[in-house]
């Protein structure tokens, strides 16, 4: 059964800053701690996209798998669209989006959608997909808190602002 996981969450950092984070795979293992290692295949650019095809090596418990996926980055857009290209998944997706806010701040849009081959795995999955995205998303939060400057205003509620981004 596949996993569907959607966070949308304000954090106090530019939307480009989020996209450049989010887009740098190779430094993936520098701060989040389940993949081990790295290594990018293939790296192509036109006109402010990048495709991007990387072998990751994970660690999650008692389990060390490695996986290959290929990811779609639009600058311009600022989406970064991930699909499963070889390795324990029936399923691989996930999507991000950065919108800019009017105060600077940043919405993040992350979904993510996966099943794996491994009945196992999936029983872990299925078991943790509340903490699933939620994570991830916190470990790309940490690492742009050390990286780049706070930008937006904590106390200026921009509810109505981002409800009106819709889904």
């Amino acid at each position: 059964m596949v996993v569907e996981v959607r966070e949308r969450l304000r954090l106090f950092h530019s939307a480009d800053d989020l996209f450049e984070l989010v887009s740098d795979v190779r430094r993936y293992p520098e701060f989040i701690p389940q993949i081990t290692a790295m290594r990018l295949l293939d790296e192509r650019e036109e006109g402010g996209v990048r495709a991007m095809t990387a072998e990751a090596r994970v660690r999650y418990k008692f389990v060390t798998e490695r996986f290959t996926s290929r990811a779609i980055a639009d600058a311009g857009a600022r989406t970064i669209a991930v699909s499963f290209v070889a390795g324990p998944f029936r399923v691989l997706e996930n999507h991000w989006r950065f919108i800019a806010l009017s105060d600077g701040s940043c919405l993040v849009d992350f979904s993510i959608r996966a099943e794996f081959k491994n009945a196992i795995l999936q029983m872990l999955l299925e078991s943790n997909r509340e903490r699933a995205g939620r994570v991830l998303v916190e470990k790309f939060s940490a690492e742009a808190n050390r990286r780049y400057p706070v930008t937006g205003d904590p106390s200026r509620d921009l509810a109505e602002e981002i409800n009106a981004l819709g889904q």
